[in-house]
């Protein structure tokens, strides 16, 4: 099934559960469903193919780069932990990863601006919530131009506001931009050189901590978007909302133990148990979109077109659950991003030989050896890329193989990758094994001396 077919079978879902054809749809039209009744039109929401596809590509990519990142920030914060015993492989394992970490959550923040800033562009092109017309040639003409710039606050909130959504999904969605960027300040400064260290260290320490503020603003700010203080709906959106909370809820902590000497341990800990939750809370928005919930944890209007979050209609489940991506398929989706992952923490693993064994091994060998071990990154964004327009799995052979294949080429992957990490740590701890070619010749020398 191709994405027009599943737009529409997404709409006839929608237009089915209006008609009645599921239980609660008569006879319980409450105010609230009143007044929500313009703005919860699918119609209204996604009048044309083009804007479901770009609604529903924006939200996967949000979803997956959010998690990429929360797995970035998990592995580099744990590894921190133990930055003694990484020898030379500790900025390859801390500070790239970080910086890869905040290179997804830059594209994550910066998508969910822009979605919230141009939500209105669908509004000026149907007449009614329920029409099936398009509107006049004057309205296309008036229609407004795309906004790439993120901060237009005054135009997001007006369009907000005149959606019936509410301001906090641009709240949520700034303040997250804003707490990458303070991130990055402190990153930034150790890559300059000539700066003391005593003036990184504390560049790094407040920009680490405003960062975890704005962090856990933007999560209260999804909290009070999916009500997740004034109800117990315990639905995706307030599972997940709730997750990022407490996530960033422990990068505050982690970042206010960092000025105490002493206490260097339990700050990263505390890092890494944080974005472990966010990584939680991120799988949950990948759970969300494939079940058809676009909104995500920060725009709940786009979740609540029918019961239940998703239109069903009585009797046609087992078809609706073909016509969308299985909870497998879910999970290979993270598994891609795992692979991801793990293949950049090799890819600097070996690149650290550039600085340490380049007389020895000389720069283009290790080059050649570090772009090999990059490519698991490469596949698994194409993977990542099919997986966003493909709707289920092939059944006809042999595209059904090869699709099962990538899962297991993915599960290669990850196995590969990871192991080459644990190998590349235990050799710095253990100069007489080796297992890299990058740190051959190091474990020589220390054995023959």
């Amino acid at each position: 099934m191709g994405l027009s077919e599943e737009y529409s079978a997404y709409r006839e879902r929608y237009l089915r559960w209006r008609q009645g054809e599921h239980q609660g749809a008569r006879g319980d039209v409450t105010a609230v469903d009143l007044g929500r009744g313009a703005t919860e039109s699918f119609r209204f929401w996604y009048p044309s193919m083009e804007v479901w596809q770009w609604r529903r590509s924006l939200s996967y990519w949000i979803a997956v780069t959010f998690f990429e990142g929360s797995l970035f920030f998990t592995i580099s914060s744990f590894m921190f932990c133990y930055a003694d015993k990484l020898g030379n492989f500790k900025i390859a394992l801390t500070t790239w990863g970080y910086v890869a970490g905040k290179v997804n959550f830059i594209i994550c923040t910066y998508l969910m601006c822009i979605e919230t800033i141009n939500l209105t562009a669908d509004k000026h092109r149907v007449s009614s919530p329920d029409s099936e017309s398009s509107s006049s040639s004057d309205d296309d003409e008036k229609e407004e131009p795309f906004y790439f710039w993120p901060f237009h606050y005054q135009k997001a909130l007006r369009n907000l506001e005149e959606l019936g959504s509410g301001p906090w999904p641009y709240y949520a969605s700034v303040i997250y931009f804003l707490g990458v960027g303070l991130f990055t300040v402190g990153l930034v400064a150790e890559f300059i050189p000539g700066l003391p260290e005593e003036l990184v260290e504390w560049t790094l320490l407040i920009s680490f901590l405003l960062g975890s503020i704005f962090f856990l603003l933007g999560g209260l700010a999804e909290c009070v978007e999916n009500k997740v203080f004034t109800s117990l709906a315990m639905d995706q959106g307030w599972w997940g909302a709730a997750l990022n909370t407490a996530g960033a809820a422990g990068f505050v902590i982690g970042a206010a133990l960092g000025f105490f000497p002493g206490f260097q341990y339990s700050a990263s800990f505390c890092y890494g148990v944080g974005s472990a939750i966010f990584a939680v809370g991120s799988a949950v928005m990948i759970v969300m979109w494939k079940d058809e919930q676009f909104g995500l944890t920060f725009l709940a209007v786009l979740n609540h077109l029918g019961e239940g979050r998703r239109p069903k209609v009585p009797g046609q489940d087992e078809i609706q659950a073909t016509q969308t991506l299985s909870l497998c398929g879910t999970i290979f989706i993270m598994v891609y991003c795992l692979a991801a992952c793990l293949s950049v923490y090799s890819f600097a693993i070996s690149m650290t030989g550039v600085s340490h064994m380049h007389e020895s091994l000389g720069t283009v060998r290790i080059i050649q050896r570090s772009f090999s071990t990059l490519l698991p990154c490469i596949i698994a964004h194409m993977l990542l890329v099919m997986n966003s327009s493909l709707l289920r799995t092939p059944k006809l052979a042999p595209f059904h193989q090869l699709y099962i294949a990538t899962r297991w080429l993915a599960i290669a992957m990850v196995i590969n990758s990871g192991g080459r990490v644990v190998e590349a740590i235990v050799e710095v701890n253990n100069p007489f094994v080796s297992y890299t070619l990058v740190n051959s010749v190091l474990g020589l020398q220390c054995a023959l001396s």
